[in-house]
């Protein structure tokens, strides 16, 4: 990474003197080589000024990184991120939750723990730091997988990978709070908005947290996220108790058909008569759990009338 070069991209000011100089010697060219009256002899020297002007000026632009270059190397960083994290975790499209597919969040860090910080405004509107994060967050049945990577753009020390994986049910939320970075720019107060989202645990914690772009999309990941960790949440939980009354209609089976075997063998009956009762408490069991799944329908029936 061009560290040099971007670090004058924040504090090099936006034309130079040198490049100054650069275009007016070239203007001045420009005027020798559309002179009318001195000769083509004079209209090329007026030609070779505006050629060197304009050197002067492109090599004194040279040693700063532009908007483009930024984005460049950024972009370069930050590649593949989901494809990394589908080998990190060992999770791949197929497993993928149908209703919410991967995303990818992005946004320069307002709100770095380190001492160093630069903000400039760039020429395409963009307002950039020296410091950015992108996180690629996959989602599937029972978990979220994230994988991000957090870098300065002035200093290659400052690199760290941020991975996880965690269980819906250990989840709450994620949250977006629009927030704004204020500066001075000559003896004006300037500000710069930006949006802190956050996935946050039952407890409060986040367990990812970072500055993103202000924009629809990241409000419609916000929502999304949320509906995904709700809804998660709830089925898991239903599968729960589904599973624990599978486990508790099973013991309650072999407890039945025990107590009637034990009471057989008591009242000395035979290996038939001893079967067929552990099979008469078997259906005992299944017609009771019939019964109450009857129940349960013509209770459900019941609420919709009453609501129509």
């Amino acid at each position: 990474m061009e560290t040099k070069r971007n670090l004058k991209y924040f504090t090099a000011p936006p034309i130079s003197i040198l490049s100054l100089v650069g275009y007016g010697i070239m203007a001045v060219g420009i005027i020798f080589a559309l002179l009318r009256g001195f000769g083509q002899g004079f209209r090329m020297i007026g030609i070779l000024i505006a050629i060197v002007g304009f050197a002067v000026a492109i090599f004194s632009s040279g040693g700063k990184s532009t908007d483009s270059d930024i984005d460049y190397q950024i972009a370069e960083r930050v590649k593949n991120l989901q494809e990394l994290n589908e080998k990190k975790h060992e999770v791949y499209e197929k497993s993928f939750l149908k209703q919410r597919k991967p995303i990818d969040l992005k946004g320069y860090d307002f709100e770095p723990k380190e001492s160093e910080f630069y903000y400039k405004k760039g020429a395409d509107g963009i307002g950039r730091t020296n410091y950015y994060m992108a996180c690629n967050i996959i989602f599937t049945s029972e978990k979220v997988y994230l994988l991000g990577r957090r870098f300065s753009i002035l200093d290659e020390t400052v690199d760290e990978e941020i991975e996880g994986q965690y269980f819906y049910t250990e989840l709450d939320k994620a949250t977006v709070e629009e927030k704004e970075y204020t500066f001075k720019k000559g003896d004006r107060t300037m500000r710069a908005k930006y949006s802190l989202f956050q996935i946050l645990k039952e407890d409060g914690e986040p367990i990812l947290k970072m500055c993103v772009d202000t924009g629809a999309d990241i409000d419609t990941y916000t929502d999304q996220v949320t509906r995904v960790i709700a809804t998660r949440k709830k089925e898991l939980a239903k599968r729960a108790e589904e599973t624990a009354q599978r486990r508790a209609e099973f013991r309650a089976r072999v407890a039945a058909e025990k107590e009637a075997e034990e009471a057989a063998k008591a009242a000395g009956k035979s290996v038939e008569e001893i079967e067929e009762a552990i099979k008469a408490a078997g259906r005992a069991i299944d017609e009771e759990k019939a019964k109450a799944a009857r129940e349960a329908i013509e209770a459900e029936r019941d609420t919709r009338r009453k609501q129509h």
